[in-house]
């Protein structure tokens, strides 16, 4: 048992796995910035950027440590399935159940299956499920002796599969694969998935259950939900506790951490080909030259190597979310400038706001540098751009809902 997310919904626009791999990454780097660039999960260093931001205000990774929360460990150690609606589930138990019954009235076969227990979501009529989980209590047919009696019985039997395995590690593995394939079928189904031969692991779980098929009663019943098996103690100590479903609501949106667009780096360069996975023509279009006298820094950044420290860079408040500092320059000229976001709702429409203030000049009283507008103008735009585009993924998506 476990909880387990519908593929085809969307948390901010983005696929459950999506979220699940990236905090997978995040978990060997401890690393804003190996979690943005993770290219086998994300196309473009923004989606990484957007979903980074979206894993602070679910409460994913802890804003003040960085640390993953319990709430995100669960949802790394979650199921990412098709959900089935429950009568098409409810079909595949009732055939599950057929074949049982076809086994237990074969004369020639050696196992048979005395009882089966469901539990977890079918059990609780959810609408949806991800799987069936199913405890199975096995046992062999009294008409054989001995082991070596089985054995010889299941090579008998297995000339009526060309299908089955050539070689067996062990002789009683023939008695499993025929048992298995009564059972299942030539392919297991995979609702059955959580089908589980034993007790064992639903005693241990210690959770409401309940038994409806008993082969000493002539198959099907329709007993009432217990509590917890009866052979079980109670959840053992050893066991994880059960997950708690995550709460996947966010916060307020506020404006991203801009130095994502020069990947968290300290000293807060931009390289266009790694934002967009190489020299794309959206990369060209936005940045024709290549932008080396540009930086995205905020406040604590290190600028040391660079030309110019502007007096912006030592004023309270530059965080790289309500302001961000835009620069570019050389030893002889250069122009910085802080840009102010923030978002609010008027009316339940997102507004995206912005404004520029303090503009500075090196080496100049009076004149801006034209040459570095371009390269500044194309960093603040991408900036803008993701930011909307963050906004219209909450508001077009609805919210996952796991199980």
């Amino acid at each position: 048992m476990g909880i387990s997310f519908d593929r085809d919904l969307r948390v901010a626009g983005y696929r459950p796995s999506t979220f699940k791999n990236a905090l997978k990454g995040y978990l060997r780097s401890k690393s804003p910035a190996s979690l943005i660039d993770l290219k086998t999960v994300f196309p473009h260093r923004r989606d990484g950027a957007i979903v980074y931001e979206e894993c602070l205000d679910r409460h994913l990774i802890d804003r003040t440590t960085g640390a993953i929360t319990e709430a995100g460990l669960t949802l790394v150690r979650s199921k990412v399935v098709p959900r089935t609606p429950l009568g098409k589930a409810k079909v595949v138990l009732d055939a599950f159940l057929e074949r049982v019954d076809q086994l237990n009235h074969d004369p020639e076969a050696i196992s048979r299956v005395d009882q089966v227990w469901l539990f977890g979501s079918v059990m609780r009529d959810e609408v949806a499920v991800g799987d069936i989980d199913l405890a199975l209590a096995r046992s062999s047919s009294d008409r054989f002796d001995n082991l070596d009696a089985q054995i010889i019985q299941a090579e008998a039997l297995l000339t009526n599969f060309p299908d089955a395995p050539s070689d067996w590690a062990w002789p009683w593995d023939q008695i499993d694969w025929l048992y298995h394939r009564a059972i299942f079928g030539a392919r297991r189904h995979p609702l059955l998935a959580g089908a589980k031969d034993g007790m064992d692991d639903l005693a241990s779980l210690g959770v409401p259950c309940r038994l409806i098929y008993e082969r000493s009663r002539g198959g099907r019943v329709n007993d009432v939900v217990v509590p917890r098996h009866p052979q079980s103690n109670g959840r053992l100590n050893t066991i994880d506790p059960l997950p708690v479903v995550p709460d996947l609501t966010p916060t307020p949106l506020q404006p991203m951490d801009a130095r994502w667009v020069a990947g968290y780096d300290r000293w807060g360069r931009v390289s266009p080909y790694d934002i967009f996975r190489g020299w794309t023509d959206e990369c060209k279009q936005l940045f024709p030259e290549y932008p080396r006298t540009l930086r995205i820094a905020a406040s604590g950044d290190d600028l040391r190597d660079f030309p110019w420290c502007p007096k912006t860079m030592k004023r309270p408040g530059i965080d790289g979310r309500a302001a961000i500092a835009v620069m570019s320059a050389t030893e002889f000229w250069g122009t910085c400038i802080t840009l102010h976001r923030s978002i609010y709702d008027i009316l339940g429409k997102m507004v995206l706001e912005a404004s520029f203030s303090d503009l500075l000049l090196h080496r100049s009283r009076k004149y801006i540098d034209l040459g570095t507008l371009p390269e500044m103008v194309s960093a603040v735009s991408l900036i803008l751009a993701v930011d909307a585009e963050r906004i219209v993924r909450r508001t077009a998506t609805a919210t996952c809902v796991p199980r």
